[in-house]
């Protein structure tokens, strides 16, 4: 078991921008470079991971005025054909667009249709160049909306750029005597985590992957020193876990979950500060905390997850909409009919499609 982070190292330390020699660093410092946002579905590791199921990760250089690498992702969809994805590329601009969209073009293969997933503000003048180089909206199998921690500056002004709320329910989880710890995989700590992922599943009706898919990705990022698991007790119970992604100086809270029998210790605030304190520490500049819905809904689903995230930071990000670039007849079928494809994929093999 990993010491407590009650009591964390000093401000100084330095994030690994590479990840081990076991795995292909090359790839990870080309986009580290050419990416402004780089995320780690477009790290090596994660091609690993989505290799090892029904997809195909292969590496493309999208050159437009300069080198631009890209992971692009394909599997076959039942009866209609193969689907190329680039999910969460960044560092475009208008400009960039028709050079890039004939690249995809030319390098497209058998698929049917592209889609990109851009992870970067939404800007309008970015939509008005996909639109005119002739792609167009389509489902987003990523996030729309999500709330970002910046982690510039020391604790203090960290804490400053939070919402009262949040600050006032770290002091209830230290007052409460939360710990909260980096735990380990393959054992004990792995199946707390499995267990706490599950629970959060009964309790909200919402889809979580199967755990040996869990498993794969929480291990395949330990082993490339690139993801972290925290758990956070309560007189020894386990009360919530997070398990972290780190990519360059960025990271991302990828699964998390908790029992809420006891709401009111506030648990999972303290653990998200403890993360974000460690996180500073080493040196990363933003902790990107994931979904949230669209805070400008009257009602949005999930109101209680925007109200929670949304308490960490200033703002909520809106990333740009997904693209569909339709290179066969069947593309614009499947844009238009995707969503009950997907539901109907999940309903029958009990996973989700993306």
């Amino acid at each position: 078991m990993a010491a407590s982070l009650n009591a964390l190292p000093g401000a100084g330390g330095t994030v690994q921008t590479v990840q081990t020699d076991q795995i292909a660093v090359g790839w990870d410092d080309r986009i580290l470079a050419a990416h402004t946002l780089p995320h780690f579905m477009q790290s090596s590791t994660w091609a690993r991971i989505r290799s090892g199921g029904p997809w195909d990760a292969s590496r493309r250089n999208l050159r437009i005025d300069r080198n631009y690498p890209v992971l692009a992702f394909e599997r076959h969809a039942e009866g209609v054909g193969i689907l190329q994805h680039l999910p969460r590329v960044s560092g475009l601009e208008p400009a960039d667009i028709r050079p890039l969209t004939e690249r995809v073009r030319e390098d497209r293969g058998h698929a049917f249709a592209t889609k990109i997933e851009v992870y970067q503000p939404r800007d309008t003048t970015l939509d008005a160049a996909f639109a005119a180089a002739g792609w167009r909206p389509t489902r987003a199998s990523q996030y729309r909306y999500g709330i970002s921690v910046d982690l510039d500056g020391g604790e203090e002004e960290i804490l400053a750029r939070m919402k009262k709320r949040a600050r006032a329910e770290i002091r209830i989880g230290d007052r409460n005597g939360i710990t909260v710890e980096r735990a380990e995989l393959g054992g004990a700590d792995e199946e707390e985590m499995i267990a706490l992922v599950r629970a959060t599943e009964r309790r909200s009706g919402a889809f979580f992957r199967s755990d040996e898919y869990l498993r794969t990705v929480w291990r395949t990022y330990d082993a490339d020193d690139g993801g972290r698991l925290y758990l956070a007790r309560h007189e020894g119970r386990v009360v919530c876990g997070a398990f972290v992604v780190c990519f360059g100086r960025r990271a991302w809270y990828k699964d998390g979950g908790s029992n809420r029998d006891l709401p009111n210790l506030m648990a999972s605030r303290l653990m998200q500060w403890r993360i974000i304190q460690e996180l500073a520490a080493e040196g990363y500049v933003d902790y990107d905390l994931g979904h949230v819905p669209d805070p400008d809904s009257a009602h949005p689903a999930g109101r209680g997850i925007l109200i929670f995230k949304g308490a960490f930071a200033a703002t909520c990000v809106e990333y740009q909409p997904a693209y569909l670039l339709v290179h066969e007849e069947a593309g614009e079928a499947w844009r238009l009919g995707e969503s009950a494809f997907i539901a109907e994929h999940r309903a029958s093999t009990g996973d989700d499609f993306y």
